[in-house]
């Protein structure tokens, strides 16, 4: 048996920047993921209001707003404090959607279901 590698979560990340920037999409990746020691810093974080949980990216489609929390296509896992993000996002309004991806090419589908 072969072993397949599974692309890491900032691998996957890399082909969706990838495909927005070619389909010219507007987006953001929401940095709240940045890992530090400094209690210093975690402390601003905290005071300006970094949360966790935040969907990883923030898409500005003609119709929609998606928000996509990237994952590993095996192996990722969605923390309480995702899950929680998420459904209040989705409860906002129909032009309002966020998602939970396994790998960029869910995430590109999930896009292209709005792109129009």
């Amino acid at each position: 048996m072969i072993n397949k590698i599974i692309p890491t979560e900032y691998d996957e990340c890399l082909v969706l920047v990838q495909y927005l920037e070619l389909k010219n999409i507007k987006y953001s990746a929401i940095a709240h993921s940045t890992y530090t020691t400094s209690w210093s810093q975690k402390m601003k974080n905290k005071q300006t209001g970094l949360k966790r949980g935040v969907p990883d990216y923030l898409i500005c489609l003609p119709k929609q707003l998606l928000f996509i929390e990237m994952k590993r296509i095996k192996g990722g896992v969605i923390s309480e404090y995702q899950k929680s993000w998420i459904e209040a996002l989705n409860n906002i309004n129909k032009n309002i959607v966020a998602v939970v991806c396994k790998g960029a090419d869910e995430a590109i589908k999930q896009i292209q279901k709005y792109e129009l």
